[in-house]
């Protein structure tokens, strides 16, 4: 490899590897202190880098902010219809629905807890939501797939749902027990009424 070439590669790497410890600190940062504290200042700090250095990486707060977002979403696995490989029934489909939602909100209840009101206050933080939400009602439908219904669907708008999962916990349950009583009451829903058209329904 050429001298030139070499230099420019080196130099690549460590701008990435800066890249990646100025977001590595904000990540940490938003942990601690949320979006509105997610600061150039305060990230250049943690990172121990200039804040010149933040913002010729990030030009803007906003787009600080969208890289601690686009990690946050890749480390939180986020479910997806995976979830229903080798389902076949309904009772199969709400069982995966709820064990896949259970066991994301048991990983990420502490980032649902940090965000909070911001969420609607942050323009980043409420496209993440939206698309976090557009993506979990696509996941309802697929569950709910030949299901007419309008009823149940409203069950598992209500009971796969963080609210329900935080006051079962909070009653003694583990995952797995949550689990199992909403998915065994959901399923007994689907089975007890006739069919009717389904209402759309929202996480």
């Amino acid at each position: 490899m050429a001298p030139r070439a070499y230099s420019m590669q080196r130099r690549a790497e460590r701008v990435a590897l800066t890249r990646e410890r100025i977001v590595d600190a904000a990540v940490d940062v938003f942990a601690r202190r949320g979006a509105r504290g997610t600061t150039m200042t305060e990230v250049a700090r943690a990172a121990d880098v200039a804040t010149a250095t933040v913002t010729n990486h990030f030009a803007t707060p906003d787009l600080l902010l969208q890289a601690v977002v686009d990690r946050l979403v890749t480390q939180i696995q986020i479910p997806d219809h995976a979830i229903f490989v080798g389902t076949r029934s309904t009772a199969a489909r709400l069982r995966a629905l709820t064990a896949a939602m259970f066991t994301f909100y048991e990983r990420t209840n502490r980032w649902f807890a940090l965000l909070g009101a911001e969420i609607a206050d942050v323009p980043v933080l409420a496209k993440a939501d939206a698309d976090f939400r557009r993506a979990i009602q696509g996941l309802y439908a697929q569950a709910l797939t030949g299901v007419d219904d309008d009823t149940v669907g409203k069950a598992v708008a209500g009971l796969v749902h963080p609210a329900t999962y935080t006051t079962l916990r909070q009653a003694g349950l583990t995952v797995s027990e949550a689990t199992d009583l909403v998915a065994d009451a959901l399923t007994h829903q689907a089975r007890k009424r006739p069919y009717r058209r389904r209402a759309d329904v929202r996480p």
